[in-house]
């Protein structure tokens, strides 16, 4: 094998590939990036044997192969190369001779042929949908799934693919987020939705690689237990998720008995403000409802207590309700409209967050139960 590229690319394409390498080795080959050529390109692959990459870049082949260097050691050493061409020779199959202008390095290789293989798209399965879109909503619920593996139903978005239709939920049991997006370019899957529970950390892979392309192409493996997602120069393999995903649509509400409408760049604040006292007291706030005002109040024995008052318009019976700061921190994290709209009804039931700015997206969040 022997072919010559750009510095500049090849560190690129290390940085994002490393990424989905092992971190706990169960075998020494996932430690390792996958090189090999690919009609007239060098492809890197790697895998944790849940989520898979495979990368394109340009480059010169004069010989075809393939061969597996150790991952860390390789993005290390071509990230301090200045940049400029690089060639690469593979001699006696297992030492790969490394040429810059000034330097020449030979790193000890793996065959091929002990890489696990990464499996590939069904075409029968796939179909096309905006990626601005799909990035878009990822990114307004991503945060709401869990991130331990207790429940790994909880650690999976729920995504429902219908032919004029997309929806997103993600749940950690004490919120929940959930996107609804109405389709301009109908999905051909007929009355047939299709409904995936795909890790949310395998979609926010999506969101940190999508970068020029404008659509995004997603179907299932042979096997149908994993999802494939194919980008321009890359594609991503995750496993699917098996479980049975609550039901969600008994969590929302279906009326409100008060309706709150605040600033949102006031109540952040706010928030900051009690967050420094609610952190040594369970990270709870308590949101007390006035006539025209919220009072947000914190109490930490050991540090002390703290009010704060915004302005806001209310519809319904006053009412006091403790949450989590950071779960509402959260959620003003990702809003983009100036006004923020809180429903709600008894202390201890659910509480509806919505962006005005952001109709289709709706967020719940559980309350706390306030102490004496």
């Amino acid at each position: 094998m022997k072919l010559s590229l750009l510095e500049e690319n090849l560190s690129l394409a290390l940085t994002h590939t490393s990424r989905f390498v092992a971190s706990k080795l169960q075998l020494p080959i996932l430690g390792h990036i996958l090189f090999s050529t690919d009609n007239g390109r060098l492809k890197l692959s790697a895998t944790n044997l849940d989520l898979a990459i495979n990368y394109w870049i340009g480059a010169k082949i004069e010989t075809e192969g393939s061969f597996c260097l150790p991952s860390k050691e390789i993005t290390e050493f071509v990230s301090y190369l200045p940049p400029g061409p690089i060639n690469l020779s593979l001699k006696d199959s297992n030492i790969l001779t490394l040429t810059s202008d000034k330097t020449e390095s030979s790193f000890a290789c793996l065959p091929s042929s002990d890489f696990p293989e990464i499996p590939s798209l069904d075409p029968k399965t796939a179909f096309e949908i905006d990626l601005s879109l799909l990035t878009q909503a990822i990114s307004q619920i991503a945060f709401a799934a869990a991130t331990d593996d207790s429940r790994p139903v909880l650690t999976a978005i729920l995504c429902t693919f219908s032919s004029d239709s997309l929806t997103l939920v993600a749940t950690d049991g004490f919120r929940l987020s959930l996107k609804n997006i109405k389709l301009v370019n109908p999905l051909p899957l007929d009355d047939n939705p299709q409904t995936l529970l795909i890790p949310a950390k395998s979609l926010s892979e999506i969101v940190k690689l999508a970068r020029s392309s404008k659509k995004i192409k997603i179907g299932l493996t042979s096997d149908a237990h994993q999802v494939v997602f194919v980008l321009e120069d890359l594609e991503l393999v995750s496993r699917l998720i098996d479980g049975e995903y609550p039901d969600y649509n008994r969590i929302i509400p279906s009326e409100a008995s008060t309706k709150v409408f605040i600033n949102r760049d006031e109540f952040a604040q706010a928030i900051k403000q009690s967050s420094v006292f609610a952190r040594q007291s369970a990270n709870v706030v308590k949101l007390s409802l006035k006539a025209n005002s919220i009072e947000l109040s914190a109490n930490a024995p050991q540090i002390g207590q703290n009010k704060v008052s915004i302005d806001a318009k209310i519809e319904g019976s006053p009412l006091e309700i403790a949450f989590n700061y950071k779960f509402i921190s959260d959620f003003l994290s990702i809003c983009n409209g100036d006004e923020i709209v809180l429903e709600l009804n008894e202390p201890l039931s659910p509480g509806l967050f919505r962006d005005q700015a952001t109709p289709d997206f709706t967020h719940i969040i559980m309350p706390v139960r306030i102490q004496d």
